[in-house]
């Protein structure tokens, strides 16, 4: 399975602003990260509208993170950035051109390991795999 680059750039912006505890401008983090501005453009509105970040606008805008976020599990991210987890032709809707679809256990093998890789995502939160984040999370006493 390959995430796609939306999905990519989401997670290390969210991993980004997950290590600083302010607002930053899209400018930083093009420059931090390498991606284009435009790209992080598209990529901040679906991560606020999935409520992922908070946006500002003017001079003084930029994104920051809620500290929700970082609980997060990857799962849960990667569901709402990912558009497609069809891994192969026969998992589109409608496909009828494989003379094994009917009874296919190759299909029902591939969609055993995306569950099995969302299952793993699922145990894993985005303050766990942000440098400098781990151990915060570790070290806090419990209901904090």
């Amino acid at each position: 399975m390959r995430l796609t680059d939306h999905t990519d750039y989401s997670l290390r912006v969210l991993m980004y602003l997950n290590q600083r505890a302010k607002q930053t401008t899209l400018n930083e983090i093009s420059a931090a990260l390498g991606i284009s501005k435009n790209n992080l453009i598209q990529i901040s509105r679906r991560l606020a509208h999935a409520g992922f970040i908070e946006t500002s606008r003017g001079r003084r805008g930029g994104l920051s993170l809620p500290p929700s976020t970082g609980a997060l599990t990857l799962k849960e991210i990667i569901l709402k950035t990912e558009e497609s987890f069809e891994m192969a032709d026969c998992f589109t809707e409608g496909h009828k051109d494989c003379s094994f679809l009917r009874g296919c256990l190759l299909r029902r093998r591939l969609n055993d390991a995306l569950k099995a890789f969302l299952e793993s995502l699922g145990a894993t939160t985005l303050n766990e795999v942000t440098p400098g984040r781990r151990f915060l999370e570790i070290s806090r006493p419990a209901g904090q």
